[in-house]
């Protein structure tokens, strides 16, 4: 048990060493600090929203229990229904309709234009819980919705050029603008919007033309319960009740157990690139505390002589870097303190976020993080300190060397690794994916490690060049302890990130532009009616350039599957399989392939089958990729519910599928012609040749007056969305590089301090010899240039393949490497790094030699 003099002794010497040392070490404090305000940063933002989103799990469905369809509830459905809400203690009921259809301006008002719109029908009792916001301020009322009045979305006025009292025509029926909505309760659950939203009274909707076969519309039941036993045994009927069918039954309860499951899973997989941030700022803390030790040898070694123990000495370094560890922390969450109050008023809002701020949580979690990392990236240099003899104040050749190590160091590294490991899967909260983390950071460091040893090799040779600042650079890059491979790996990584995302950003970008070819509609039209066929030719005739391509589609769901691997025998097992069997699919009809398409298992069929074959079964052909992840086999028999039928087929092909060819082929399953085509359907149409925005205004205008049931996508407009949502997530990824980066410049700062005293004994002989200031600073810029070029190709390196199967493997595009954009990274990194090394150095290239060599 130390006394009280040894435990002062150690609190001054921590003291004294820190004063003298704190600025050449602050530099990597500070990368720790980034890191741990990333953790701090994403964490808290995550728990405020999971703090919200639970609490407000009723407003989100506008109920304390949903049923919801995607067809009407047959007579038997209805009457096994009611019992649910007259047998039990139900306080109310609400019916809410959804469907996508067109809309326009009327006579003389707005522009002559027609929109895609979500239309939502509600009753005189929506919205049970919550609340619908509007732009005049008054408080919402059904009555606003009486005589065939309309709330619609801001976007409506934007699209359409209306303005509130004006009127709107829906699916060929007339209605009044009483009001915009600027916040609503039930927003979309999933998917992607088509279209603003508009809310009509409910019995007006269902006298709307958009209730015929091949419509897409959405059912919702709302119910308000006493208390959650009432909530509890409703939600155990209702699943009873509805187990065969496609049904969805969700209670407030469960969605607010699957939202804070879903964000504490997005909250522990964010915090770790928090973590391989700090991790970063530890690799940098390792390096600086192993050349710092070393710069302290003789210091160690007097105070050896003065009487220090071994553990004294070390507990006065590890008290030094605990304390400016803590400094690191406590800066990390001013940090993310001022980061949070950056967030822009459309991100919080988008979030359903009014403010955020810190939270108890993350900030204990990131600074436990960062305290623990760099104490255990700086174990292993400490341990050096026990190595250090009083007799090195005599002989130099008594000094620990690196190549040294006794089973203290080795057993240091391994509990080092296994920490390391611990933290990560404490962050991950998973197992496996925290040791996914600790392998991959190790197998990184390594990668990074080797390369950037082959690079420093492979320019060595221009140590024989003519030009003195080239040859004398060079030679600087090798210098033991000069740190240039922590530089070009933390540089490095930085540069990889960034150039990674954004070719990986370009590709996307040129996949998804209406511009980079033909295989695009301009328009899609959904629920187009057999005997609609002609007249929408006339229309496009008189607009398009290209004839359009109908394609027949029915909608349908999976109810059941017998095969020789996966046997689902009800609509419920399937639902609870999901992996894509669950949701409802597009089908379709054809004898041949499209251009996209090709078998890769069994055999396509060229004619149409006449009848059903054994056992009235029909003949189907899968996507591959599906047929992959559900282990369905040939000859199994799928079981579909299409339009209330119950139709079996029988799997005698595999396809693959190009999606990127959206007017061909784009479908999962494909029925052999024939007797499938007695089941009623309608036809999705591909319009071509509209890419002038008149002739699809013109075009759109047409089709909603003549025909009002029919829905009209705008893929150029989609695309645009989708490249807005590209760029918004690339950068958000590119932001995580910049700040890499950005930890990879503090640690060459922190380099460049911490080899100060070496440089300035070399400046100080080159002065001597004759070498101007001039000079000098072209080796500082020469040997920074080639270290910033050097982390540019590694990290340009690893970029292009990261680009490469994320393109290929995730995205499934053409992938192009973007020479101009690698050029220009690596030359960018080459700068900065250069400019960077140079303006750190300025105190070294103006310092007087006589000074320097006077301390010698």
């Amino acid at each position: 048990m130390p006394d009280r003099t040894d435990v002062l002794f150690v609190l001054r010497m921590a003291w004294r060493e820190t004063r003298a040392a704190w600025l050449r070490l602050v530099f990597f404090f500070i990368c720790v600090s980034i890191g741990v305000a990333a953790i701090i940063a994403l964490r808290s933002v995550i728990q405020n929203v999971r703090q919200v989103m639970t609490r407000e799990a009723r407003n989100l469905i506008a109920a304390d229990l949903l049923v919801e369809s995607n067809r009407p509830l047959t007579a038997a459905q209805q009457a096994a229904l009611e019992p649910a809400a007259q047998a039990r203690p139900i306080l109310a009921r609400s019916t809410l309709v959804q469907t996508l259809t067109m809309m326009r301006p009327g006579a003389g008002v707005g522009l002559e234009t027609a929109r895609l719109a979500e239309i939502r029908g509600v009753d005189a009792v929506y919205p049970l819980y919550g609340t619908m916001t509007l732009e005049s301020g008054r408080p919402y009322s059904h009555t606003l919705l009486a005589d065939h009045g309309a709330i619609v979305q801001p976007d409506v006025l934007a699209q359409l050029g209306v303005k509130v009292g004006d009127t709107l025509i829906i699916a060929g029926q007339a209605f009044a603008i009483r009001d915009v909505l600027v916040k609503e309760t039930v927003q979309r659950r999933g998917g992607v919007s088509f279209g603003p939203r508009v809310y009509v009274d409910l019995d007006a909707m269902r006298q709307l033309p958009v209730f015929g076969f091949g419509s897409r519309v959405n059912y919702a039941w709302m119910f308000k319960v006493a208390d959650e036993r009432t909530l509890t045994d409703v939600e155990g009927h209702l699943n009873a009740v509805f187990a065969k069918t496609p049904v969805n039954v969700v209670t407030w309860k469960r969605l607010e157990d699957r939202i804070g499951n879903a964000l504490s899973v997005g909250e522990d997989y964010l915090s770790l690139i928090g973590f391989a941030i700090v991790v970063l700022g530890g690799i940098g803390v390792w390096s600086v505390t192993r050349v710092f030790i070393q710069q302290k040898l003789q210091t160690i070694a007097v105070l050896k002589c003065l009487g220090a123990s071994s553990a004294q000495t070390v507990w006065t370094y590890v008290i030094q870097i605990t304390a400016l560890s803590l400094a690191g922390c406590v800066l990390g969450a001013g940090i993310a303190a001022a980061a949070l109050t950056a967030i822009p008023a459309s991100t919080l809002e988008a979030l359903r976020l009014e403010s955020v701020h810190l939270t108890v949580s993350a900030v204990g979690q990131g600074s436990l993080v960062g305290l623990l990392v760099s104490l255990l990236f700086a174990a292993v240099p400490l341990l050096e300190i026990r190595q250090v003899k009083p007799l090195l104040l005599m002989r130099a050749d008594t000094a620990p060397t690196a190549r040294r190590r006794n089973w203290r160091s080795v057993a240091t590294l391994a509990a080092l690794a296994a920490a390391i490991a611990l933290v990560a899967v404490w962050q991950a909260g998973s197992l496996k994916a925290g040791a996914i983390v600790t392998v991959g950071l190790g197998a990184a460091a390594l990668v990074l490690h080797l390369a950037s040893r082959l690079l420093v090799l492979a320019v060595r040779p221009l140590a024989r060049s003519r030009r003195f600042a080239l040859r004398h650079a060079v030679v600087s890059i090798g210098r033991v302890g000069g740190q240039t491979r922590v530089v070009l790996m933390a540089v490095g990584l930085g540069a990889f990130f960034v150039l990674g995302m954004r070719i990986v950003q370009a590709n996307l970008l040129h996949e998804f532009s209406p511009a980079s070819g033909n295989s695009s509609p301009d328009l899609v039209l959904i629920d187009v009616q057999q005997d609609q066929v002609d007249g929408i030719n006339r229309i496009a005739g008189a607009h398009a350039a290209n004839p359009p391509k109908f394609v027949p589609m029915m909608r349908g769901r999976i109810v059941g599957v017998t095969g020789k691997h996966l046997t689902l025998a009800t609509s419920r097992e399937v639902q609870d399989h999901g992996a894509g069997l669950a949701r409802e699919f597009g089908l379709t009809y054809r004898a041949a392939l499209e251009d996209n398409e090709k078998v890769v298992a069994g055999e396509f069929w060229t004619t149409p089958l006449a009848e059903g074959g054994p056992g009235g079964e029909l003949e189907v052909s899968i996507e591959q990729n599906l047929q992959r992840n559900n282990n369905i086999a040939l000859g199994d028999v799928i079981r579909f519910d299409l339009a209330g039928r119950d139709v079996a087929a029988r799997v005698t092909s595999v396809r693959r599928v190009e999606w990127d060819n959206v007017a061909n082929g784009g479908f999962v399953f494909v029925f052999r012609p024939g007797a499938i085509e007695r089941v009623p359907h309608a036809f999705v149409t591909f319009v071509t040749g509209l890419a002038d925005p008149g002739r699809r205004s013109g075009f759109q205008r047409d089709l909603a007056s003549g025909y009002p049931n029919v829905s009209a996508i705008d893929v150029r407009e989609i695309l645009k969305s989708v490249q807005d949502i590209l760029v918004n997530v690339t950068l958000a990824v590119t932001v995580v590089g910049a700040v890499t980066l950005v930890s990879g410049i503090l640690i060459l700062i922190g380099a460049v301090a911490m080899t100060k005293f070496q440089r300035l004994y070399d400046a100080a002989i080159y002065r001597t010899l004759g070498a101007s200031t001039w000079r000098l600073a072209s080796m500082v810029t020469i040997e920074y240039g080639l270290v910033g070029a050097l982390a540019g190709v590694m990290g340009a390196l690893g970029a292009l393949a990261l680009s490469f199967v994320v393109s290929r493997e995730l995205f499934d595009i053409d992938w192009s490497a973007s020479p101009g954009l690698v050029a220009g990274g690596i030359a960018a990194t080459a700068a900065l790094v250069a400019v960077v090394g140079l303006v750190s150095s300025l105190d070294v290239l103006f310092r007087k030699p006589l000074r320097t060599l006077r301390t010698e």
